[in-house]
């Protein structure tokens, strides 16, 4: 920065010199437009460690028109700013006087520094930093506001917004029941009450939805039992027999449906590749079942262990090392009315609880056997100090569900499904408070990726969310986020919302 400030000057001084005798006017008034200029060229922090890895290296815009040096991208939350040394180059300049003044009154001056002199001088960006400097001429000056952004709250922080009440996209005035899956490009959202049945469409949740009714097979379904595959809709309808058995509905639309009747399953899990897998009882055992291609099969005894109602949605996963598809739920109500707190896991072949979430053993933070969480994956960013860049990995998240002491809205995560789970504490970024996310069970869940060109439907209403970040993705970039439709309260009573999560810094 020396080099910059005290030799250059001479230089173009000596330049000067010499063309005021060798030179036409013009060109004499080019060098003084040089000489004179006020130019900040660069501007960065000298390294250190125990504020920001590369500390350096974080970019800083340089607004010469406005007079304004900040940083577009927020430091991370929590950044100690308050004794930052500065490294700065300029054109040619005689004097650099940098002024701190009290943020919460600019009247008052905390510091003078002179730059030329003392550019090793640390400054405290919490306050009101100005710059003023003067060209070589003594005369011409330009003065600069210097911010330092920190982002006010945790990065990595879930944070969601209710996008309006009564939000269900369904003409039911109370619906009773709720379950919303994703199908053929579209988002179904189905809704009944005692009576009445609803189904509600849209290309996104935040688009504008199509509603409308539709009549069940055997004048009665389960709406909680609706399952999509790939081409088809399946759902379980009529009256269960004394075994707790129900006939199998097919739609292709979710608007006509077709009862197999001489399909019975007592519950549906979900789809493992094309084929349809649950239960279905017979002379008081649950067996295992799976439906595929038009061809119902029941298969052995499930395990004391194996939950009979109450899952969570499936997740799937492709085993990259085996080349094997596996799908997974979580929790559920055994057949003696116990709560699961197990994982398990189906290949086409075999389910086997692949861990005890909390249970010792060294599988991790300690969660309760509970019905209807939310189980889905997700992204977190890991951050690599040696490269100075944030990893994008997919984790595995349990939200919420109802155990022995009702709903909840605890978090626990991983990213190896089978492994180690944590769980996000109260005031940590990943924790949930009844404030942003009441507690429910067997509500349903989707991962949306967007841009920030998204447009929301004038139909929903967007509840304040305090101090997202100045600094956002460009329309471009694609940010992943959560909607969850529905869930019963502590009253079960249903939540008639769309609630839209995100984590903070996908957003930015």
């Amino acid at each position: 920065m020396k080099l910059s400030g005290h030799l250059i000057l001479p230089i173009l001084i000596g330049a000067l010199a010499g063309t005021l005798f060798s030179c036409h006017t013009e060109d004499v008034g080019s060098i003084y437009a040089s000489y004179t200029n006020t130019m900040v060229r660069t501007f960065a922090f000298s390294s250190d460690i125990n504020v920001l890895p590369n500390l350096p290296y974080r970019y800083f815009t340089i607004d010469l028109v406005e007079g304004r040096i900040f940083n577009p991208d927020s430091f991370p939350y929590g950044t100690d700013i308050s004794a930052l040394v500065p490294d700065i180059t300029f054109s040619s300049p005689s004097s650099v006087e940098i002024t701190v003044r009290d943020k919460s009154d600019t009247s008052k001056v905390l510091k003078t520094i002179d730059y030329l002199e003392n550019d090793n001088d640390s400054i405290d960006f919490n306050n009101d930093v100005r710059m003023r400097v003067v060209a070589s001429d003594g005369i011409t000056a330009q003065n600069y506001q210097i911010e330092v952004r920190v982002h006010q709250v945790q990065a990595d922080s879930l944070v969601w917004t209710t996008l309006g009440t009564h939000s269900l996209p369904t003409t039911l005035a109370a619906p009773l029941y709720q379950k919303t899956v994703s199908f053929r490009n579209k988002i179904y959202c189905f809704t009944a009450d005692a009576e009445n049945y609803n189904i509600g469409t849209a290309e996104t949740p935040t688009t504008a939805w199509t509603t409308g009714t539709f009549t069940p097979c055997n004048d009665t379904m389960s709406i909680a039992s609706i399952t999509a595959s790939a081409d088809s809709l399946y759902a379980l309808c009529g009256q269960p027999d004394d075994a707790g058995n129900m006939t199998l509905a097919v739609s292709s639309d979710g608007i006509t449906w077709t009862a197999r009747t001489d399909i019975k399953f007592s519950a549906l899990i979900g789809m493992w590749e094309n084929t349809l897998v649950g239960l279905t009882c017979t002379d008081g055992e649950y067996r295992h079942a799976s439906y595929s291609e038009g061809a119902f099969a029941a298969g052995e005894p499930i395990e004391a262990a194996f939950p009979v109602s109450g899952y969570s949605a499936v997740v799937a996963r492709q085993d990259t090392s085996y080349g094997t598809s596996q799908i997974y739920f979580f929790g559920g109500c055994t057949a003696d009315s116990s709560f699961s707190s197990r994982i398990w896991a189906y290949d086409g072949e075999h389910w086997a609880a692949i861990t005890d979430v909390g249970i010792t053993g060294g599988t991790g933070a300690a969660i309760t056997p509970r019905e209807g969480a939310l189980f889905f994956s997700y992204y977190q960013d890991e951050y690599d100090p040696a490269e100075d860049l944030f990893h994008r990995k997919v984790y595995y998240y349990i939200i919420g569900g109802r155990d022995a002491t009702g709903p909840r809205n605890d978090l626990y995560y991983t990213n190896t499904i089978g492994g180690y789970w944590e769980r996000a504490a109260q005031g940590t970024p990943l924790s949930l408070t009844s404030a942003g996310f009441t507690p429910r069970a067997f509500a349903s869940v989707l991962v949306e990726t967007e841009t920030n060109a998204t447009t929301i439907s004038s139909e929903w209403r967007m509840l304040d969310v305090p101090d997202y970040f100045r600094a956002v993705r460009s329309e471009n970039k694609t940010v992943p986020y959560i909607y969850v439709f529905g869930g019963y309260d502590r009253q079960n009573a249903l939540l008639d919302e769309i609630s839209r999560g995100v984590i903070r810094r996908f957003t930015f």
